[in-house]
């Protein structure tokens, strides 16, 4: 649908043809002002999508102090008109960041492409800002203490838990090398311990410590910390950053128990005034062809955005997973084998999306159980047991406060459900269970009895297909089940080391 437009202009009769050529474009109407002071109260009233605003109104607000108090207000997107105006009047329109400029009288191809570049640009910065507070959103709200760097080892982010555990605020620590705000030293000799961002950088993989190290804060407090360091790689596979994760054990040592925590904006251009009309029209096309491509640099702003996002959370994710190096992997694997399932069955692709989001997160609570339980080699005991249960529970509570789409947070909490109400932690049964994480719960299955862990050897892909095929209908979803065999026996499908 086109968008509702309001129209702010004081003589009527420009105002009236302003809204016919509008109209006959398919736009609509949705109101009009012939003051600033009514202008300001119908944008409050309707919330246009854009707004047609008059620089030069009489009778008491001007169109440059309206679109101030709209702007700051509501956000929505203004396009001056104007016949004329002085280099101060300029000056003003430019410091309230107007979407455009339409100079009369004007043809009505300019008009169309100015409102719709105002349009597309107001949509992606939309877009971006709301992919950055995702971002920042899905830091904060992980249980570790994160720290980001570039390349160079300079911090360009540093989480709340980090923040409390250096005795560092995130403003006094952005900008300056990660040695002077994380010192670790061996616990035995209090020397200090290898430099693992570098290796991580150097070697492009993972690196953890090899024993837990202590942890000098600001305050000189010694605090006992096991840490992982990750790369941020771009699409080209180079090293763009490091994500150091870090947490607090002193809770674990103590009580054995799982510890809890946890637009850019865009540079305006204004052209001067001009009598030569001519001269005007000529400028004005190149005015939509910079903000064609303004509009694209944005667009590349987002996708860069969203993958710098993804890589964190894979790179946090990936961090977290080196804690217990029988199930390194395990997410990953997972994630590659129920979107193939999920493509076979012809799920959308934001379903597939969706799957591959909650794949790469499903065992995401697992950070609140201790090592010395996930690398047990022996049988777990009830109460460990238990405790393991939880993790679907806490990775929901985690995925659901950085606000994924649904229902990704759900496919996470009912990853371990089956069919016949004997799974954890609900006891669903049969549709009561979301279709993504019935087949997540097949991808999970498969890919952990085929796999090493310190309870038990590797029981080998058939034994894990034989599992699915035996107990199909009655734990797993038979349609998942199907499509996983028909991947394997008759697909070559073969899950990555």
């Amino acid at each position: 649908a086109k968008a509702n437009i309001m129209v702010v202009e004081d003589e009527s009769i420009i105002s009236m043809e302003i809204q016919e050529r509008l109209t006959s474009m398919g736009y609509r109407i949705c109101a009009t002002s012939a003051t600033g002071e009514g202008a300001v109260r119908k944008a409050a009233e309707t919330r246009p999508d854009l707004v047609l605003m008059d620089i030069m109104l009489k009778n008491g607000m001007d169109g440059i102090e309206a679109t101030r108090q709209i702007r700051s207000r509501f956000s929505i997107p203004v396009v001056y008109l104007t016949a004329y105006a002085d280099q101060k009047t300029l000056e003003r329109a430019r410091a309230t960041e107007p979407y455009g400029y339409l100079l009369k009288p004007f043809e009505d191809r300019l008009l169309y492409a100015t409102i719709e570049m105002a349009l597309y640009r107001h949509l992606m910065e939309k877009k971006v800002k709301e992919t950055e507070q995702r971002y920042a959103t899905t830091l904060k709200c992980i249980a570790d203490a994160v720290i980001i760097t570039d390349t160079s080892g300079t911090i360009t982010y540093i989480n709340p838990i980090a923040e409390a555990l250096t005795g560092w605020t995130h403003d006094e620590a952005i900008g300056k090398p990660l040695s002077d705000i994380y010192h670790v030293v061996t616990e035995d000799s209090r020397s200090p311990m290898p430099d693992l961002l570098a290796r991580s950088l150097s070697e492009k993989r993972i690196i953890t410590l090899d024993h837990p190290g202590l942890l000098i804060s600001r305050e000189q407090d010694e605090v006992p910390i096991d840490d992982g360091t990750a790369p941020i790689l771009d699409e080209a596979g180079n090293a763009v950053g490091a994500v150091l994760a870090f947490r607090d054990i002193s809770e674990r040592r103590q009580a054995e128990v799982a510890l809890k925590a946890s637009h850019e904006l865009l540079e305006k251009r204004v052209r001067e005034q001009t009598a030569d009309l001519l001269r005007t029209n000529e400028e004005l096309q190149e005015e939509v062809a910079q903000r064609q491509k303004t509009s694209e640099e944005l667009e590349r702003s987002l996708v860069k955005v969203e993958k710098t996002m993804e890589a964190t959370i894979r790179a946090i994710s990936m961090a977290v997973e080196a804690r217990d190096r029988y199930t390194a992997g395990h997410q990953r694997r997972v994630t590659q084998l129920a979107c193939a399932m999920a493509r076979a069955m012809n799920l959308s692709s934001i379903q597939i999306a969706t799957i591959r989001v909650a794949g790469l997160l499903h065992d995401l609570g697992k950070i609140y159980i201790p090592t010395e339980i996930l690398s047990k080699p022996g049988r777990l005991t009830d109460i460990e047991f238990t405790m393991i249960k939880t993790h679907t529970v806490a990775g929901y509570d985690i995925v659901k406060a950085i606000e994924y789409p649904p229902p990704t947070a759900d496919i996470v909490l009912q990853h371990h459900e089956r069919l016949d109400g004997s799974g954890y932690p609900s006891g669903l049964r049969g549709e009561q269970i979301l279709l993504e994480a019935r087949i997540l719960a097949v991808a999970d299955v498969v890919e952990a009895m085929s796999s090493h862990r310190p309870y038990r050897p590797a029981l080998g892909i058939d034994k894990a297909l034989q599992e699915i095929s035996e107990k199909r209908g009655l734990l797993y979803d038979p349609a998942a089940v199907d499509t996983c065999l028909r991947l394997f026996e008759k697909d070559n499908f073969r899950l990555d080391e």
